[in-house]
């Protein structure tokens, strides 16, 4: 596949920033857990147990709390998108090229998306070669970690067509109209989906089913619930999140995509025994028939 100019931008960036010292890549490991005829990633990352870990709130309350979005560290910044969002690489990499756009001033992790941060995503995805995973970590049992607004942006694994928890979701939501939210009995946890098509999508267009599903979470949860987003180029996805870690695993967005870190052999012990849906289960909220007319 050949790389576009924001592929090169990122991968020169990147090499850059690891020269400087100002990016942190760690060493993982990764094995594939079949669950209901898919493969989840179960990534193994020991050094992880040595990185504090505390929710947005709590940490911007801290003594000393300094905001690494703004300012921003200039060896991580690859661009800026539009007059709104910084397109930067995540200092703390276990993924390489893993990206995140911030709001250029300070907003809140945990304030509805809007339109001009779709025009952010926009502009970013559809100048990658690759399929992105986007995701965005909303409220404090979400697995946020910075208060300050930002979504992030990882690299499809290339053995997958699509992360696993849409692949299930898709066995009986395939057919929908792309209008229409809807949850599948196939996964065992609260979700709300909808079909969309980024590449003929306008900013306008992701914002809209973005709001009408954040309003089907709300309307259920309340509005001041935690929730996950994943987004692909098929499909944009909100999970419902009661608890931040379970047994000591932390989750967020990427483990409701299907992608799960672990930081040590216990944890991929647990991982293995428990099931990675019964864990996402247990952070998030069980499967509520009730939750939408649109019960596949």
């Amino acid at each position: 596949m050949a790389k576009s100019q924001l592929d090169s931008l990122v991968h020169t960036r990147y090499s850059q920033a690891i020269a400087e010292g100002a990016l942190l890549f760690t060493e993982s490991t990764v094995s594939l857990q079949p669950e209901r005829d898919v493969e989840f990633e179960i990534r193994y990352v020991p050094a992880l147990a040595k990185k504090p870990s505390s929710k947005p709130r709590e940490k911007q309350m801290s003594k000393g709390f300094v905001n690494p979005f703004l300012p921003f560290d200039p060896r991580l910044h690859v661009k800026r998108l539009g007059s709104s969002h910084q397109l930067l690489l995540n200092k703390y990499c276990v993924v390489p090229h893993h990206l995140l756009i911030t709001t250029a001033e300070f907003k809140q992790q945990g304030e509805p998306l809007d339109e001009s941060d779709f025009a952010a995503v926009l502009e970013t995805t559809s100048s990658l070669s690759r399929p992105q995973i986007l995701f965005y970590n909303s409220g404090e049992e979400s697995g946020a970690s910075q208060p300050h607004k930002h979504l992030q942006v990882l690299p499809m694994p290339q053995y997958f067509t699509a992360p696993p928890s849409e692949r299930i979701w898709r066995r009986s939501c395939s057919y929908m109209e792309s209008s229409t939210v809807a949850i599948s009995k196939d996964l065992p946890f609260a979700h709300f989906g909808i079909s969309i098509d980024v590449k003929n999508s306008s900013s306008a267009d992701l914002a809209t089913a973005y709001c009408t599903t954040l309003a089907h979470l709300t309307a259920a949860y309340g509005k001041e619930a935690s929730y996950n987003m994943i987004m692909t180029p098929t499909a944009l996805m909100l999970f419902p999140r009661r608890f931040s870690s379970w047994q000591g695993i932390s989750i967020n967005s990427l483990g409701f995509a299907g992608l799960v870190l672990c930081k040590s052999t216990e944890e991929l012990g647990i991982v293995s025994n428990t099931g990675v849906l019964t864990i996402l289960s247990n952070v998030g909220y069980p499967l509520s028939l009730n939750s939408i007319d649109n019960t596949l």
